[in-house]
């Protein structure tokens, strides 16, 4: 593991365990990295879990957008490199970059927010931890992006997950990473109610993956809450009728109706791989 004043770098290999149907790494486990980099950077800076614990203060993301250019496999050795580039009031930018020898396989980036753990709201970024993260001064103040579009107006798909002990993180609130398990089970719901189940992809040699993704959470989800997850849904098909893509849009509802997360994402069509145990094609 190395350092610099704007750039942290860590190596991991992929877990056979965290890998698809297909042999690909999971979303998840993609998301996993991205906060295990911000984690690390964040205390081989001098701002760790004890530092933050005492200060009463956590970083907590609010969206991150993510991109896969190629599918990732178990056993493949990972280089993650991340870097802050921006800190504003209550909020931090932090960019990602996934390398697999001299290829890059994804790349993304995440809104942190600064919150105060006793008031359980936003708090202003202290400038030390603000020049201690990004590296030297000045730190720069970036516009943020848009908010993600309303849903559209096409027929929804309603699914339900139960929120349970396995889904909380240290915070005791649904982990980000999780809720993309949860989009995923809510597109191939809705795949399998358009006539594209699972079973029916593998038979024509693959299926429809995720490699675009755009998540923002909005609120915590409590243990025992039974989340509807929205879905709108958009298939592209080659000549002969097989899938080649697909765009969803997600909303993550409460038991009384406010939104948790919204979501929009790209799904690709990956071929499985003629060796059990590589990576899709």
């Amino acid at each position: 593991m190395t350092t610099s004043a704007m750039r942290y770098v860590f190596e991991q290999r992929v877990s056979h365990a965290r890998v698809d149907f297909l042999g690909e790494q999971k979303l998840a486990d993609l998301l996993g990295l991205f906060e295990q980099a911000a984690v690390e950077a964040s205390q081989a800076c001098g701002f760790g879990p004890r530092e933050y614990a005492a200060a009463r203060r956590m970083w907590i993301i609010r969206r991150t957008r993510l991109w896969r250019a190629a599918a990732i496999g178990g056993l493949d050795c990972l280089r993650v490199e991340t870097r802050v580039v921006d800190v504003r009031r209550a909020r931090s930018l932090r960019e990602y970059s996934v390398w697999r020898n001299h290829t890059k396989v994804a790349e993304g980036a995440s809104d942190w927010v600064y919150f105060d753990l006793e008031r359980r709201r936003p708090a202003q970024v202290p400038p030390q931890l603000a020049v201690a993260l990004y590296g030297r001064e000045p730190v720069p103040s970036l516009d943020r992006s848009p908010a993600l579009f309303a849903p559209p107006q096409s027929a929804v798909h309603r699914s339900y997950v139960d929120v349970r002990v396995v889904h909380l993180d240290h915070l005791e609130h649904v982990n980000n990473a999780v809720y993309a398990d949860f989009l995923e089970e809510a597109a191939f719901e809705w795949c399998h109610r358009h006539n594209w189940p699972l079973e029916r992809m593998l038979a024509f040699g693959g299926a429809l993956r995720p490699v675009a993704m755009d998540i923002e959470y909005l609120e915590d989800a409590q243990l025992g809450e039974q989340l509807e997850v929205e879905t709108w849904g958009r298939l592209s098909a080659d000549e002969g009728g097989a899938p080649i893509s697909a765009d969803f849009t997600h909303v993550v509802r409460r038991p009384h109706g406010s939104i948790a997360v919204r979501a929009v994402s790209t799904y690709a069509w990956r071929r499985r791989p003629s060796v059990l145990g590589l990576a899709p094609i």
